[in-house]
């Protein structure tokens, strides 16, 4: 079996997988006497559970079709040579171009399959914009507000990937065997910048930030930023109902101060105490050093991807299996992000126990610095009604999958029901 099959192999295997996860996770939030039994324990009225398990039915639907869908259209692509298409109509267009550089025929490689990639799921993410979140009474995108996010997008997407790219080709191309630890540190920098520059470059490009006006609120929130020594250089409100109607609130900002975001359908739907909890939570994961962890997870994950991908590197076998012509850097980096999905997918659930650990912690830590101990939980009773999701989930489900616990185990484990 060449390498090319037993991807796929794998591949089908993994996403039956996940679809019969998906399916049976339904089944178990859909269960009659299970999801009314929750709604009992979280006092939602039958006429907001009725449309909970509407907006859930519509999605799992959703997702089983697309996700089918989009799998099986990438596996056949990559099965058939597609790979090896694309790099030949490349190297034909910059050839024609009087262009010889790897690092531009990188770049149009990864630009052609970018282009490939977007033509594919653009169909979905219109379904799912403007057919099921409108249905669902989710959606305030326009078409001419999704059409402007879409070039913006697009025009950063080649900006900044194609300057990180390029200079990552450069340094695998030049550096020799030291290669992979300057790639690790150059990306690792890359992340770092992009965080840094999103909250006052980025950001404004696709929503509007105006500052919180003066009043009950603001003060409350500096109040409880000042309490628990989170250095916050302003605090903004954003339009994200301009797009949709959920609701959600962030802190932005990787040196010095950091600047605090509230959704205005956050500050539209709750009442200050709530709000106030909320951001609690939020910045627990700050004053707990939830966020520099991961940063120090996401930094040392880096490097031992690309000491892997250093030892793979010279097979030949590794890009000849996908239609590729030679050993080359670009096609490293993309049949290398193949097998890493497999790969990532078992390693997943390590990830969502330490991502719910400290949901758990941050919960914990609200509850802490608020007076009224039940806010945070009428706050995330607000957001479910606001978004329609399921309080519960299949266990084995959730292990895979989730970030954030159910919002039955959440609401257990911070005592506000029994």
């Amino acid at each position: 079996m060449s390498l090319a099959s037993l991807y796929v192999l794998l591949k089908l295997v993994q996403h039956s997988f996940e679809s019969a996860l998906s399916a049976l996770n339904f089944r178990y939030a859909m269960d009659e006497k299970r999801a009314q039994a929750a709604a009992t324990a979280l006092s939602i009225p039958a006429d907001d559970m009725a449309k909970t398990k509407a907006y859930s039915r519509d999605k799992f639907r959703y997702g089983q079709v697309s996700g089918w869908i989009t799998t099986l259209v990438s596996l056949v692509f990559l099965w058939t040579g597609g790979l090896g298409w694309v790099e030949a109509l490349v190297t034909r267009w910059t050839q024609s171009l009087g262009f010889s550089s790897p690092v531009l025929l990188g770049l149009g490689f990864f630009a052609l399959l970018g282009v490939l990639s977007y033509l594919l799921s653009l169909p979905f993410d219109l379904y799912f914009t403007f057919v099921l979140e409108q249905k669902h009474g989710f959606n305030r995108q326009t078409w001419k507000g999704f059409v402007s996010d879409q070039i913006k997008g697009a025009l950063l997407g080649i900006i900044l990937g194609g300057l990180v790219l390029s200079l990552l080709l450069s340094v695998m191309q030049k550096t020799g065997n030291s290669w992979w630890w300057m790639a690790w540190l150059l990306l690792f920098a890359f992340n770092l910048l992009t965080a840094w520059l999103y909250p006052t470059l980025l950001a404004p490009l696709f929503n509007t930030f105006s500052p919180l006006e003066e009043g009950a609120l603001k003060e409350a929130i500096f109040e409880l930023a000042k309490k628990i020594d989170f250095k916050t250089d302003g605090i903004s409100i954003m339009d994200a109902s301009r797009r949709s109607a959920h609701g959600n609130a962030y802190f932005t900002g990787v040196f010095g101060k950091k600047r605090i975001v509230l959704f205005d359908t956050l500050v539209k739907s709750m009442g200050h105490q709530e709000i106030v909890a909320v951001l609690a939570h939020e910045l627990g994961h700050f004053k707990l050093n939830h966020v520099r962890w991961s940063l120090i997870r996401a930094f040392f994950t880096t490097g031992l991807t690309f000491f892997a991908l250093s030892l793979c590197l010279p097979l030949k076998e590794f890009y000849q299996a996908f239609g590729l012509q030679d050993v080359s850097y670009y096609g490293a980096l993309v049949i290398f992000s193949l097998w890493f999905g497999p790969i990532g997918f078992i390693l997943r659930p390590l990830g969502s126990l330490i991502s719910r650990r400290n949901e758990f912690a941050a919960d914990a830590f609200a509850l802490q610095q608020v007076p009224d101990k039940r806010s945070l939980g009428d706050a995330l009773l607000k957001l479910r009604e606001n978004s329609h999701v399921m309080p519960l989930s299949h266990p084995l489900y959730s292990a895979i999958y989730h970030s954030h616990p159910p919002l039955l185990e959440r609401l257990k484990a911070m005592g506000y029901i029994h």
